[in-house]
């Protein structure tokens, strides 16, 4: 398929999302450089897969936190099937957290950013992360407010946090679970952080300098960069070879477009047989948990456990929708009224973070071909 004096995109695009094609050629080209690819499932099938013709067909990226999605997915299915309580204290596994101030705090607290430890009291090292030294800084850590009275975005700690719960509870990590549970029913080349074995047809990413607007002199804006804790000031050093290895379950996932999207059409129907998460299950990952200002982002968010709901920022397709974006500019997303899944990923950092402006136009023009 090939757009005149746009871009050249190669794929297809069924009904009703044959109109998509032309935006998503648009989108590639106003990006100005990277790579991009679009894949929509609709009843469990796919009918959109559309590439940038200089994307591999084999192409994963590394996704920053699009991975939460994933990893509240896992932490789902874990509580599905009777292997993990997502309202039991974590300091039932965990006896570092079994102090006065974390004795409460939940798995479920973890998922909807209100666990109260969104950062740490010290500096770290990029190789301080890589070596694990975050988990023990968390279990000296003090809560920022009383966990469950409040919501505050935990970029990084996100999934230390669940790792840390995984390992004690289940005896595997997050990306081990990911791994058994999701990746090999579904086929997927999917994968918490890539290995140099594994990293073949991982595209490296491309980043834009920052742009610079009054909200970085802001409280919220200081605070926000510190919950970084020094790995996303430069998001270029997760093409380290030791940082893409990483199998960090908040910010480490790689994969597709076409991956995401037919893991979470898996989340609301059967996907060639297998279904990942019941309706029941799928309503309470979606359901509301945390909602209004954020203590973090310093504007409203919307959580569910795990996966990000519907805000003015990010729409998705409707009230029913849920999802994650990434600071890379990528999204994937599904909606159990509609029953659809959709993913945007692209290997060139928007100058904001978050879905990228090409991401949420491609949204809305999945909601005009669905409303047309």
């Amino acid at each position: 398929m090939t757009e005149p004096g746009v871009v050249r995109v190669e794929g297809w695009a069924h009904a009703p999302f044959e109109a998509i094609a032309d935006v998503f050629a648009r989108v590639v080209a106003e990006q100005g450089c990277g790579t991009a690819a679009l894949t929509v499932y609709m009843d469990g099938h796919p009918v959109v897969d559309l590439t940038h013709a200089d994307h591999p067909r084999d192409a994963r990226q590394l996704l920053f936190s699009v991975s939460k999605g994933v990893s509240a997915i896992a932490a789902q299915h874990a509580h599905a099937h009777g292997r993990l309580d997502l309202d039991a204290p974590i300091s039932d596994v965990w006896p570092a957290m079994r102090r006065a101030a974390t004795r409460h705090v939940t798995t479920r607290h973890v998922l909807c950013h209100q666990a109260g430890l969104p950062l740490v009291d010290r500096q770290l090292t990029v190789e301080d992360h890589v070596a694990g030294n975050l988990e023990a800084a968390l279990e000296r850590q003090q809560p920022y407010w009383e966990p469950g009275t409040k919501h505050g975005y935990h970029a990084i700690t996100y999934g230390t946090l669940l790792d840390g719960v995984f390992r004690r509870a289940l005896g595997t990590s997050v990306a081990e679970y990911i791994h058994t549970h999701i990746r090999q029913p579904l086929g997927l080349d999917l994968s918490l952080g890539a290995p140099p074995a594994h990293s073949h047809n991982v595209l490296p990413l491309r980043t834009r300098p920052p742009m610079r607007t009054p909200l970085q002199l802001t409280h919220q804006a200081r605070l926000l960069n510190a919950t970084g804790l020094g790995l996303l000031d430069d998001p270029s050093v997760f093409n380290r070879p030791d940082v893409l290895a990483a199998p960090w379950p908040a910010t480490n996932i790689v994969a597709g477009a076409r991956d995401l999207a037919r893991l979470y059409a898996a989340t609301v129907g059967p996907v060639d047989g297998t279904r990942l998460l019941d309706t029941e299950n799928t309503t309470d990952l979606a359901r509301t948990r945390s909602i209004g200002m954020d203590e973090i982002l310093g504007e409203a968010s919307h959580f569910g456990s795990g996966v990000q709901r519907p805000t003015t920022r990010l729409p998705l397709l409707g009230p029913a929708s849920y999802g994650h974006d990434g600071h890379a500019g990528s999204l994937a997303l599904a909606d159990p009224q509609l029953s659809i899944s959709m993913a945007f990923t692209t290997n060139l950092c928007p100058p904001v973070g978050g879905a990228s402006a090409g991401a949420l136009t491609l949204v809305a023009a999945a909601r005009h071909c669905l409303s047309a």
